[in-house]
């Protein structure tokens, strides 16, 4: 089912057919905003120029501490954050709801790129943040139903509008994972398209078993077990994959 159509934003921004659209730097900025709100991060503006330093190049956005702090301000206006006593920025109400919508387009870009038109899971991300921008809510429904109605996008985070938690219950990070049980990917991280090739030929995706056969935290390595072949990744990469119990395991493996 699709959500419920609502306004983006508050009238700050074109009318795209129907839809009210905040402008592609404001809808960067929530994007950026929304997914550390999914991982309960609260952003200064440092914090938050270097999230944004993640973006592609083609996006077009300032991001020196001046100018973030600037489209911070920007954005206090339109009611979209809040900046508290403690510096940090927080979504409104109303910059929630954008960053949802914005999420939602984005997340359904790059299964769009990666279902129907077959590209390779690294280059999805980027390729998403050029479509995310002009999607209107009647190609957002006819898409979902192409797609068959995906809940989460291809690197694991939930996609707005289907009743998926932003994080499940029982999920840790792969660097806190006990070696020798069973787990399955949940999430991996989807701003470097090189660290992402490399985690999909290892077969280190969403939905694919994983386990970490040997742990040395004291060298900052681990050597993991996936469906392709045992694979040595750094605790700083273990640390950004997001891994939940695997129940379906035959204890006797």
């Amino acid at each position: 089912m699709a959500p419920p159509r609502k306004p983006n934003g508050n009238g700050h921004g074109d009318s795209i057919d129907g839809d009210l659209r905040l402008s592609p730097g404001t809808e960067n900025y929530l994007l950026c905003l929304y997914k550390l709100w999914e991982d309960d991060e609260t952003p200064t503006i440092t914090q938050l120029t270097d999230t944004l330093r993640q973006l592609p190049e083609t996006e077009g956005l300032g991001t020196s501490v001046p100018s973030v702090a600037g489209m911070i301000r920007r954005m206090q206006r339109q009611t979209l954050v809040d900046v508290g006593p403690d510096k940090r920025i927080r979504l409104t109400k109303q910059g929630l709801e954008g960053g949802e919508d914005i999420a939602r387009r984005h997340r359904l870009a790059e299964w769009l790129v990666v279902k129907l038109l077959g590209m390779e899971l690294h280059q999805a991300h980027n390729e998403a943040h050029r479509l995310e921008h002009g999607m209107s809510q009647d190609f957002q429904e006819k898409l979902v139903e192409r797609l068959g109605h995906p809940k989460r996008s291809p690197y694991g985070r939930p996609i707005p509008g289907t009743g998926e938690p932003k994080m499940p219950p029982d999920a840790l990070t792969l660097d806190t994972a006990k070696p020798g049980e069973s787990y399955v990917v949940d999430r991996v991280p989807e701003e470097n398209s090189q660290l992402l090739k490399f985690l999909a030929d290892s077969m280190i995706v969403p939905e694919q078993p994983i386990s970490v056969a040997e742990a040395t935290p004291y060298l900052g390595v681990m050597e993991v077990t996936t469906m392709h072949d045992k694979v040595s990744i750094g605790y700083n990469v273990a640390s950004q994959i997001v891994v939940r119990p695997n129940v379906s395991a035959d204890p006797a493996e």
